[in-house]
């Protein structure tokens, strides 16, 4: 990468050049320090002009590059496998428009999930995806991984809000498919190919994006239930609730090994490791709290709403803390799937040495299907041992559930070797063809999702 220093100096200019060690040390690393790239430099270009500039050398010269956004992958999707340009959007930063008339956002790919909600807060209007990493991830990383997060059971996927996008291919050249259309039926939808491409096909630079309003009330229950054939039934009856904005599911004994990391936060419930917890948010224009307490209540005696905004906040912080917490009390491996909400329970039983065993543990998005199971070892050599052995399991579990092996955190280095079995040999043989057709010098993004 040396030699070509000078060459990318022209490029980008030496301020948008990243080259010390130390700099350049956490964009090798993936935030769960699972991955480590070697990577001598990234460039951060600040304009689409940039960036294509930045390609098309590249593709002359077969440099593989790894677009980089927040960096808060859960698979290494953004990380270096060896020692690629990192390219990192996180200085293309602008919002652009809010149109007020169609309530559609345009900006470039670098802007945080955060920032943007406070900016569109000015207009009582919200992203329709919300993520735990909001203050760190960015528009492109999202959109380009499709992700999942918090009100998935609401709003639905990402996809459904994303109405344009421009997209550098591999080659340099500027693909334009920006659009503030709510309806456009002129034939196939192209940029529904890098929705969720994981920045193998092209890199996002900017986006058309349809918000939300900013619901008028929002009113969060956290209720305990005694075994997991309670928590569906209550998943049942909540999912005829209009309002329904999310429906979160823990286990009472991963919440107990989360309160020595929570100090600050006060527990809603003296938590036990035999019992479950869901946390039900409704929003809307106009919430009957007396309605909803009294239908939740027909499943459990133990039930707390809040009563003001600093307490809701602290309850979605118990949810929210967990895939942290577990990073500080081992060494995790983490799987994002989807399967039936009923088999949870079952499936966390089959994997790795029963639900009672005590390294493992599962929460999630229950209202959308969304498991998260993590196993926690003492020592990274354990987990390197155990991890072929665990994930051949998971992911036949999967396949037999007809369900996918990842929900919402993307494919990346940690599960690229299975898309094969999860797609079928036909439809991955065609997502080959798109990456050779796109980028048929293989440089963008190398040894990931493919």
């Amino acid at each position: 990468m040396k030699k070509y220093l000078n060459s990318f100096k022209q490029i980008v200019g030496v301020q948008n050049m990243i080259t010390d060690p130390f700099d350049l040390k956490p964009l090798n690393q993936d935030w769960q320090r699972f991955y480590q790239g070697k990577s001598e430099l990234a460039v951060t270009p600040t304009s689409t002009k940039m960036v294509s500039e930045v390609l098309q050398f590249c593709n002359q010269n077969n440099i593989k590059v790894v677009p980089q956004g927040g960096n808060t992958s859960f698979v290494g999707g953004a990380t270096p496998v060896q020692d690629e340009l990192i390219l990192s959007l996180r200085k293309m930063n602008n919002i652009l428009e809010f149109d007020t008339t169609t309530s559609i956002v345009t900006a470039e790919s670098g802007v945080i999930l955060q920032t943007m909600n406070d900016y569109l807060q000015a207009y009582r209007y919200q992203m329709p995806w919300d993520l735990g990493a909001r203050g760190s991830c960015q528009l492109g990383g999202n959109i380009a991984t499709n992700a999942g997060g918090l009100n998935v059971v609401k709003n639905g996927p990402l996809r459904n809000y994303i109405l344009g996008l421009e997209v550098v291919l591999p080659s340099g050249k500027i693909l334009n498919l920006l659009n503030k259309n709510r309806k456009d039926n002129t034939g196939t939808d192209l940029k529904q190919l890098f929705i969720g491409s994981e920045g193998t096909l092209g890199i996002i630079t900017q986006a058309n994006v349809l918000c939300t309003p900013i619901p008028e009330q929002r009113q969060v229950f956290f209720l305990e239930l005694k075994d997991f054939d309670e928590v569906i039934y209550l998943l049942r009856s909540a999912k005829q609730f209009e309002q329904l904005g999310a429906f979160e599911f823990m286990e009472g004994r991963i919440l107990q090994r989360c309160l020595p990391f929570n100090p600050q936060l006060k527990a809603p419930f003296e938590f036990k490791d035999d019992k479950y917890y869901v946390l039900i948010e409704i929003c809307g224009q106009q919430i009957e709290l007396e309605y909803y307490f009294e239908r939740l209540l027909k499943h459990t005696e133990q039930i707390v709403f809040n009563q003001n905004e600093s307490e809701l906040q602290a309850m979605w912080r118990w949810r929210e803390s967990v895939p942290e917490n577990l990073h500080k009390m081992g060494h995790v491996l983490t799987y994002d799937l989807s399967i039936p909400p009923d088999k949870f329970e079952w499936f966390a039983e089959q994997v790795y040495y029963g639900r009672k065993g005590p390294y493992n543990a599962f929460y999630g998005h229950l209202g959308d299907g969304n498991i998260h199971y993590n196993i926690i070892f003492e020592s990274v050599d354990e987990m390197h041992k155990e991890q072929h052995r665990v994930e051949e399991k998971i992911i036949k579990l999967t396949k037999d559930l007809n369900g996918s092996i990842s929900a919402e955190h993307g494919i990346g280095q940690l599960k690229r070797h299975y898309m094969e079995v999860q797609k079928g040999k036909e439809t991955f043989g065609y997502m080959q063809e798109l990456k050779r057709l796109f980028d048929p010098n293989n440089i963008l993004n190398p040894e990931k999702l493919l």
